[in-house]
């Protein structure tokens, strides 16, 4: 497989990109292409939409269907507390949250079934569904807090969990049960996505302490490694098998170089730099074709100048924002569906950012 050049990328959309990562459907045993299905035009333009808010001033969409639904989370009015909300033929809705007044939605499948975390009485964090109204908590592997990042068609659900010892480990939920998916050998793990067919994508700490990039099924763990890089972590699969993620500065970084990262598309033991040139590209999805979207950064930039895009057929794209460009027109793009809709978020009027879509034209 041909790869572009890598182009660095900054580490300041890490914090961001730990939060929430996109769910995707099964490998095909057809041996695709890396490349995005010709269909997908390469120089396609996009307009961008307004989803608006819960009536607060912010709001951030995280996750798209095939169907167009849409969640993430919102301020509310009155509280500084965002909660989760599904976005469905032009309203957006309150999800809602379990009894510690905050939660957010990560992801959605085809189903129309929802996941994400809500804070409990205690402050603590809780993995939870939504299905047909009704909120679920998901529980724990012992310890205090959990996340859901992820689900399937079939509704079988990954993420994050704490242990009784207070370690971080990957996990998956299925008929009710969470299992505990382990390590690469070190003390922690986190899922990020899963495939129709169970194959879970995430990263993990080895024996030696790294962190690595993994793609996990029905036992197994196979470790990505990092092409020499400091570290890596995968944040998505497709349908394909398509893996997207992130490789860490080179082992000899230094100074500002040691926020550099770039961002790769995986697939039959090969990898493709996918992104941009922007010094930070940081991938968060992929479609069921092998569109990939993110956000990139330039070095010393503050958070409010990241930037939206998606990779097509080889070609990088910027997306447009709800302001005119500038310092101020910072945006991110977090999920795709099969049609090519971009879900993410933009700067909005009086610094504020709304949750968006990007259709293309």
């Amino acid at each position: 497989m041909p790869t572009a050049s890598p182009a660095p990328i900054r580490l300041g959309a890490m914090a961001l990109a730990l939060a929430a990562w996109g769910c995707s459907a099964e490998e095909s045993s057809t041996g695709p292409s890396a490349e995005p299905a010709p269909a997908v035009a390469a120089l396609a333009t996009y307009v961008v939409r307004d989803l608006g808010t819960l009536g607060g001033p912010f709001s951030s969409a995280r996750a798209v269907n095939a169907a167009g639904v849409i969640v993430g989370n919102s301020r509310v009015p009155g509280s500084t507390l965002p909660h989760a909300f599904v976005w469905k033929n032009g309203v957006m809705s309150d999800l809602g949250a379990l009894a510690g007044g905050h939660s957010e939605a990560t992801a959605i499948n085809d189903d129309g079934v929802i996941v994400g975390w809500s804070t409990i009485k205690s402050g603590a964090m809780r993995g939870v569904r939504w299905q047909n109204g009704t909120r679920k908590n998901l529980g724990t592997l012992g310890g205090r807090n959990s996340q859901a990042t992820g689900i399937n068609v079939f509704g079988v659900i990954v993420g994050w969990s704490e242990t009784a010892s207070g370690n971080r480990h990957a996990f998956i939920w299925r008929n009710g049960v969470m299992t505990d998916l382990g390590t690469l050998g070190g003390t922690t793990s986190q899922a990020n996505g899963i495939s129709r067919s169970g194959a879970v994508v995430g990263q993990s700490t080895t024996a030696s302490g790294e962190r690595h990039a993994f793609r996990w099924k029905d036992g197994v763990f196979k470790d990505l490694g990092t092409q020499g890089r400091q570290y890596s972590l995968a944040t998505a699969i497709n349908t394909r098998g398509q893996i997207v993620g992130a490789l860490g500065p080179m082992q000899d970084a230094v100074g500002e170089e040691l926020d550099f990262v770039d961002g790769f598309l995986y697939y039959q033991e090969a990898f493709t730099f996918v992104g941009g040139t922007r010094p930070t590209v940081f991938p968060r999805a992929i479609s069921p074709v092998g569109v990939v979207v993110g956000q990139a950064f330039d070095t010393g930039d503050e958070p409010r100048a990241e930037r939206a895009w998606v990779w097509e057929s080889g070609s990088v794209t910027a997306l447009p924002t709800l302001v005119p460009d500038g310092l101020d027109s910072h945006a991110g793009a977090y999920g795709v569906n099969r049609a090519g809709t971009i879900v993410g978020f933009s700067a909005a009027a009086a610094g504020r950012s709304h949750a968006v879509l990007w259709r293309r034209q």
